[in-house]
């Protein structure tokens, strides 16, 4: 697993930093077309994590993440074929719902390969190899990019599909992953109707909008004036995956349980707050050394609150989910990540840029808000199947004695 999402990332590092060269210099693109085809894409793809999840638990997951991954390195190549904007966005969708369907079943895979006591620190693991590789592909990129010919943006394109068939060929020694049989009185309810854990879906969501922070809200600012030396912005994000390769392991050692979970989102939420205080005290300070120096403390405290939001969310889905519906409630749980990157752009953009530094305040308060609400929503959803495994246990042994009878006559 960790050499499948080593060569994942690379090939993902290579094609969304070097990815637009092609499009703009081969198909012939303009950055904004670029920018609104892919935002077509994901809104397309929201609610694509649901029906995957679904099917996840009623089929070999290890079998469904290979052919994925071939669909993924397949319709990759049709990038080249592409010569309109409409073509784009076509390509695009189906290339966003072969990727977040393969995202969806991989955690399930993981889920199923891993004890239940050592998946939040696999995953952790995980996150950190892909963050590595996602740098690695990132650099590969910049060679692409200064290049400039369309050989060089056209083997973005064909490196990404590379690492594709080789995430493919990683799984092979992998054991199969059959479906979970669903225990005798088992509720059928769909995990969208799992009030408490739809609740966490989308506090975890609002918890993930820090990576739009870090990608697109605070770049903007540098950028904006304020007097900060723009190459800052690239030295943060770079400085945040360095920091997520060191640090994800050991942030999440209490974070595998569901209230070891709750815990550290709720620190999360606390440490991304002070972060956004932070850059509200960048922008309303008149001197530029103070104003690095408040960024600086607030990249580090929002990396704190990244590490800790993701390492509470594995032990939260992964501790709420049942073995034979863990696919379609992984895909619900992934509702709350589609809705940041959906959402999490306009929303940071407007706050974060146009009403400064008070719409830091605001973003510092939803995190507050979000981080605190995870626990008592944990209370509800470990009271909600506590409840369900007791009518599954009586159910079961009524259907028992039923059985027990029909024998005896």
């Amino acid at each position: 697993m960790a050499v499948n999402y080593l060569v994942d990332s690379l090939g993902t590092g290579l094609f969304l930093t070097g990815g637009v060269a092609f499009f703009v210099r081969v198909v012939g693109l303009t950055a904004t077309q670029v920018g609104v085809g892919f935002s077509i894409a994901g809104l397309v793809t929201l609610g694509a994590s649901v029906p995957t999840g679904w099917l996840a638990d009623r089929v070999d997951t290890r079998r469904l993440l290979f052919l994925l991954h071939l669909a993924e390195a397949a319709l990759f190549c049709l990038y080249p074929l592409v010569h309109s904007f409409l073509g784009f966005v076509l390509v695009a969708s189906a290339t966003s719902l072969a990727i977040r369907a393969a995202s969806t079943v991989r955690s399930a895979l993981i889920a199923g390969v891993l004890e239940p006591d050592r998946r939040v620190a696999g995953r952790a693991y995980l996150r950190s190899v892909f963050n590595a590789g996602f740098a690695g592909g990132s650099a590969l990129a910049a060679w692409a990019l200064a290049d400039g010919s369309h050989f060089a943006c056209e083997m973005v394109i064909a490196g990404n599909t590379a690492s594709y068939l080789l995430a493919a060929a990683t799984l092979i020694p992998l054991p199969s992953m059959p479906p979970q049989p669903r225990p005798v009185g088992a509720a059928k309810a769909p995990a969208l109707k799992d009030i408490p854990f739809v609740l966490l879906t989308l506090m975890n969501g609002l918890l993930g909008i820090n990576g739009i922070v870090l990608t697109l809200a605070l770049p903007l600012l540098i950028v904006s004036g304020h007097g900060i030396p723009r190459a800052l912005a690239g030295l943060f994000v770079t400085a945040n995956t360095v920091l997520v390769v060191v640090f994800q392991v050991r942030l999440s050692r209490n974070a595998d349980t569901v209230d070891g979970g709750a815990r550290a989102q709720r620190r999360a939420g606390v440490f991304l707050a002070l972060s956004c205080a932070g850059i509200a005290a960048a922008v309303a300070v008149h001197s530029t050394a103070l104003t690095i120096l408040c960024l600086v403390v607030a990249v580090l405290l929002l990396t704190a609150g990244e590490l800790l939001a993701m390492a509470g969310s594995w032990g939260i889905s992964y501790g709420l989910a049942p073995d034979h519906a863990r696919g379609e409630y992984l895909g619900v749980y992934a509702l709350g990540m589609a809705f940041a990157e959906t959402a999490g752009p306009a929303a940071t953009t407007y706050l974060g840029i146009d009403q400064g530094a008070a719409g830091w305040l605001v973003i510092a308060g939803v995190f507050l808000l979000a981080g605190f609400a995870v626990s008592p929503l944990v209370v509800r959803a470990q009271a909600k199947q506590a409840a369900a495994r007791a009518l599954a246990a009586v159910a079961g042994g009524a259907e028992g004695i039923e059985a027990a009878a029909g024998g005896g006559a």
